[in-house]
């Protein structure tokens, strides 16, 4: 039950007009996850726990802001009866979720791949969900076809739109998670296994909805993960199966390189980043980033008007530092406190976020609430390391999993506009089902060290 209410929460959690859905898979998750919670309470006071109280003192640090720091007490109170309240609830049936799957996956039985089988469906299905509304949007309205609303592509404020920030939130995850489960089964011996079809298929799949939305930051972080995958492979007795390594690592080289070199000619922003950069850097000569367009743009040296996307982003980062920098404790705000900050140092501004989730974050919950999130997730990022080269533990796939999906938070929380609302709830969920996926494992390795 807990697997199938991860895999429809993931599959419809960006889908709008689903919230009664989601919050029903969220309190159903949360409640069955409790008897686990509850099972292994002894092992929350471990130093491996540290991840978990780390969250828990998140949530400390968000209630205290609330009642004596806060900067604006109804909104904020707002976020805290809505966000933070899901937020709690995912982190509950997350953490339950992760100590249950590293149980029964132990030995890789039949119930322990019918488990993984549901997990990855739902990872998959924001991908395919896409694909199927490309189809029918592009090629089924033109036979004639009746498709519903629900399933066509929208770009605007429209009831049924998705923006780009989602399909980076949700799919770039599921394209590390397939890379992390090729390169285990490759080190396992295991190149021939049919389920590495499916990995291979989830890379084209993700790189087209990437394509098919022109995301950018989609393409930068998708670069990323195939170069961290060569690595891994490459450096990791290189000699065991070198050609099965070589066949994998050429095909999908080919497949990044085409991707990769499409994308710089269908976006001429690619070829004027380094003149937009220099007029970005100096934000006091041009203050164009203040009003979101309102006053134009500036020129850069090769004569034309800076790329909006370039220029605004670099500007917004090089100014939200700053901001960072002189609110320590943060604004208090999930969503747009960089907006919110910019207004009391610039009363005629129009802006609402930095286009950096990290330092999105960091203006709302100060340095005290970013340090506790990325700490956390650094020493997750450890644990989860040391447990995939773990021969007990490295025949499942949870570790693999948890480790890439953070990874891909890491890097996609640096220049996306993703602190908001589904968004921060996603990335608390990935940490705390990461902190159950270690506590788990560690309980059984003691446990088979005790028997």
């Amino acid at each position: 039950m807990q697997c199938i209410c991860f895999s429809v929460l993931y599959a419809i959690w960006a889908l709008p007009e689903t919230i009664l859905i989601r919050h029903i898979c969220l309190i159903i998750g949360a409640l069955l996850s409790l008897w686990t919670i509850y099972q292994n309470r002894h092992s929350f006071f471990h130093w491996r726990a540290i991840p978990v109280w780390l969250i828990v003192a998140l949530f400390a640090w968000a209630t205290c802001h609330l009642f004596f720091l806060a900067n604006d007490f109804a909104a904020q109170y707002e976020e805290y009866t809505s966000i933070w309240k899901r937020v709690a609830i995912g982190a509950i049936f997350a953490l339950g979720l992760g100590i249950a799957l590293s149980s029964y996956s132990w030995k890789q039985n039949f119930k322990g791949k019918a488990l993984w089988t549901l997990i990855y469906i739902g990872l998959l299905a924001p991908t395919l969900i896409y694909i199927v509304k490309y189809v029918l949007t592009n090629y089924g309205v033109q036979k004639g076809w009746a498709v519903p609303d629900y399933w066509k592509l929208y770009y605007g404020s429209l009831p049924f739109y998705i923006p780009k920030t989602a399909y980076v939130c949700f799919c770039l995850p599921t394209l590390g998670i397939a890379l992390g489960q090729l390169a285990r089964n490759i080190h396992q011996h295991q190149s021939f296994k049919w389920t590495n079809l499916v990995y291979l298929a989830t890379i084209p799949a993700v790189l087209f909805v990437f394509y098919g939305e022109n995301i950018k930051n989609g393409v930068v972080y998708s670069a990323a993960l195939l170069v961290l995958f060569f690595g891994i492979l490459l450096f990791h007795n290189f000699r065991h199966h070198w050609v099965i390594k070589f066949l994998v690592l050429w095909v999908l080289l080919v497949i990044g390189v085409l991707f990769v070199a499409n994308s710089i000619q269908t976006n001429d922003s690619w070829r004027t980043f380094i003149a937009d950069a220099k007029i970005a850097r100096d934000t006091q000569t041009y203050q164009h980033w203040k009003y979101n367009g309102e006053k134009g743009h500036p020129n850069n040296e090769l004569g034309t008007v800076v790329s909006i996307t370039n220029y605004e982003r670099m500007a917004w980062a090089k100014e939200g530092i700053k901001l960072t920098i002189q609110n320590p404790f943060g604004y208090g705000l999930i969503e747009r406190s960089f907006g919110h900050l910019a207004k009391l140092n610039w009363p005629d501004s129009k802006l609402h976020q930095s286009h950096s989730g990290w330092i999105d974050l960091a203006l709302g919950l100060g340095a005290p609430g970013i340090a506790l999130i990325l700490t956390s997730l650094l020493i997750l990022h450890y644990q989860l390391g040391r447990l995939k080269k773990d021969i007990s533990t490295s025949r499942s796939p949870y570790a693999t999993m948890v480790w890439w999906a953070l990874f891909s938070a890491l890097i996609m929380w640096c220049t996306t506009e993703i602190s908001q609302k589904v968004y921060f709830d996603a990335l608390i969920f990935w940490l705390t089902l990461g902190a159950g996926v270690s506590l788990g494992f560690q309980n059984k390795i003691e446990g088979n060290a005790h028997g």
